[in-house]
């Protein structure tokens, strides 16, 4: 296997910028010097994920994860080292002819997995379904239905859209001969054993779309009937290692990049709604497979955006799916939603091939309803507004949502619809919004805990001053020890310095002292092989040699930290007498739960000696200087 020199690693590292990257996967937002979102690898409703320009480094202050560019791809996409690496050279436009290979012994990389080998298995069977398709008589009559119902062959191969022959065993007799493990393709649900034990194809005669995950990693199919009305339209592959519908948005990973653009995602029900609105120019659509929209799904939208347009079909069942999913979005995760109700109750697929994709870029802009007007009109379904009892149901519930309105202006629109429409005058219906309304004290901006019950992690100096981040994150209860306080910073100082490094090391040697806690140590002895290797001070670079994630991890969050930058060596000389002080602490303290042993045992010398030996340490300590 080839490796990649240090300084070709060094080189693509330094031509992108860690906010593009991370950018694409998380919506991101300027808070002082660092950018914060929702971290991408755990769930969260407050930010805890900060993204630092200066340093090009990541860090979740929530579950710890952190690194730099080439670490945070490895996290999010699976991807090893090598590969990472390869990533960012694409993204730079920087030359790199290196071979990726299962013995690729780089930092970081994985060995390959039975999730990555499910993953091949897919990609072989989406690439013969296609072939299948566009290329042989018996895909035909599939080929010409998708034609006759407007879709190009230029989208059939974007999508890759490919069909399942009525034979039992087409991709079964195709993985054989490639001698691909029948067993795993079972496990992933491509394939299916029978009662006898005999192992046969799951989708036959169907239309195959192929599914890929947030990550652009093909992880299952939905096949389509189309010829017949025996089974189910709609066969989605079965929950397995790779394949989790309440995790799988269709097309987001490709969507993500005009989301990003357009600062919004279109939500749509069916594979076929997403296919006509990227031909109409709206790549920023996404579908849940056959399912409501889950929590999984809003965390993945609000990584991206805070503004979601909803457009389901035009039935009754489109309709009460827009409520549901709306308010989950809006009410629930505070995001701003829009609707699009289609004209005759029409899905979007049907209307963008017969209408066009002006007349539905037209709807998209300029017709689209607020969350607040859909609602309006979604509590007159199954109302008889000329029944009074009706009539004054619905202005209770309309009153009560424009109340929960912030802005002023909103509220008086609404009431003013409302009087035009049922004939009533602005005073009266005003009155009895006050009556309907309760006040809400407001939470705090950052939704968290006043900045002062934060401890002593760092805060980010911004241009007015210091500003706290806007998230709350894990961490010990009470005000860290002087200790552990010493650690980090003796750790940060040689981090970013080489002569601090050795400075901090002879003072350790000098007092005979080490740092305590088990991933500090360990991330000094990293440090000790980094500079004995004649490394200069790098952190990015000392992050690409780490494998263990902890290391890693450790490295981020020291990196975050703001710290004097004039610093002496009698600086260090403290934080070091700190750490002896420490240990000494420690030491009196397991030297006293000995002492109340010995003396609850009755064994008097032992007791007389621990005591002895107690009174001579607390003395050491009273010398040192704090």
């Amino acid at each position: 296997m080839q490796r990649i020199p240090e300084e070709k690693i060094d080189e693509i590292r330094s031509q992108v910028d860690i906010v593009d990257v991370v950018g694409n996967y998380v919506q991101l937002k300027k808070q002082g010097r660092n950018y914060t979102g929702l971290c991408p690898f755990h769930g969260e409703k407050t930010p805890s994920f900060s993204v630092s320009p200066e340093k090009q480094i990541f860090h979740c202050f929530g579950c710890g994860k952190g690194g730099n560019v080439f670490s945070f791809l490895m996290q999010i996409d699976g991807l090893s080292f090598v590969e990472s690496v390869k990533k960012v050279a694409d993204l730079a436009h920087i030359p790199l002819d290196v071979a990726i290979s299962q013995g690729d012994s780089s930092p970081g990389n994985k060995p390959d997995s039975q999730e990555s080998k499910m993953i091949e298995i897919h990609q072989l069977a989406s690439k013969l379904y296609h072939y299948l398709l566009m290329e042989t008589e018996e895909g035909q009559e599939a080929l010409q239905y998708l034609l006759d119902r407007g879709m190009s062959e230029q989208e059939l191969d974007h999508f890759e859209i490919g069909f399942a022959p009525a034979h039992a065993s087409t991709v079964t007799t195709f993985l054989k001969k490639r001698e691909v493990d029948l067993a795993l393709a079972v496990e992933s649900g491509l394939l299916t054993e029978r009662d006898d034990g005999e192992v046969v194809d799951r989708f036959r005669n169907r239309i195959m779309f192929p599914i890929k995950n947030d990550r652009g990693q093909l992880v299952g199919f939905s096949g389509r009937l189309f010829n017949q009305e025996d089974g189910p339209k709609y066969l989605n592959s079965p929950e397995t290692p790779i394949f989790n519908k309440r995790n799988i948005l269709y097309h987001f990973s490709d969507a993500r990049q005009e989301i990003r653009k357009k600062e919004e995602i279109l939500l749509l029900e069916g594979y076929m709604d997403v296919i006509s609105s990227v031909s109409a120019t709206f790549s920023n659509g996404v579908a849940s497979m056959g399912t409501s929209l889950t929590e999984e799904h809003v965390q993945m939208i609000r990584r991206v955006t805070n503004r979601a347009i909803i457009c389901y079909d035009g039935d009754r069942a489109g309709i009460e799916a827009s409520f549901k999913a709306g308010t989950m979005l809006a009410e629930q995760h505070r995001l701003e939603v829009f609707v699009l109700q289609l004209p005759n109750g029409k899905d979007p697929d049907d209307f963008i091939r017969s209408e066009g994709a002006e007349k539905f870029a037209e709807i998209y802009t300029h017709q689209r309803l607020t969350w607040t007007a859909f609602k309006l009109q979604f509590f007159k379904r199954n109302r008889n507004l000329q029944n009074e009892t009706d009539k004054i149901a619905y202005l209770g519930e309309a009153l009560a949502e424009i109340g929960k309105l912030d802005q002023a202006v909103e509220r008086e629109l609404y009431l003013k619809q409302l009087g035009s429409e049922f004939d009533l005058s602005m005073e009266a219906l005003k009155q009895q919004l006050q009556q309907t309304v309760v006040v809400k004290p407001k939470p705090h901006d950052y939704g968290g805990p006043p900045p002062e019950s934060y401890g002593e992690y760092p805060s980010y100096e911004g241009d007015g001053g210091p500003v706290y981040e806007q998230f709350s994150f894990a961490q010990p209860s009470g005000v860290p020890s002087a200790g552990l306080t010493s650690e980090k910073r003796l750790l940060k100082y040689m981090l970013e310095d080489r002569d601090a490094f050795i400075q901090i090391r002879n003072l350790l040697e000098e007092h005979q002292t080490d740092f305590y806690h088990d991933n500090y140590k360990a991330l000094y002895t990293h440090l000790i092989g980094f500079y004995a290797s004649g490394n200069d001070a790098n952190p990015l670079a000392l992050m690409d040699q780490l494998k263990d994630d902890m290391a890693r991890n450790l490295v981020s969050e020291l990196e975050m930290m703001t710290v004097n930058t004039d610093v002496s060596i009698e600086e260090y000389q403290d934080y070091v007498q700190s750490l002896t002080k420490s240990s000494i602490e420690r030491d009196i303290k397991e030297k006293e739960q000995a002492l109340l042993t010995a003396t609850q045992q009755g064994d008097i010398p032992a007791a007389l000696e621990l005591a002895r030996t107690i009174t001579t340490m607390r003395a050491t300590m009273k010398n040192t200087p704090n």
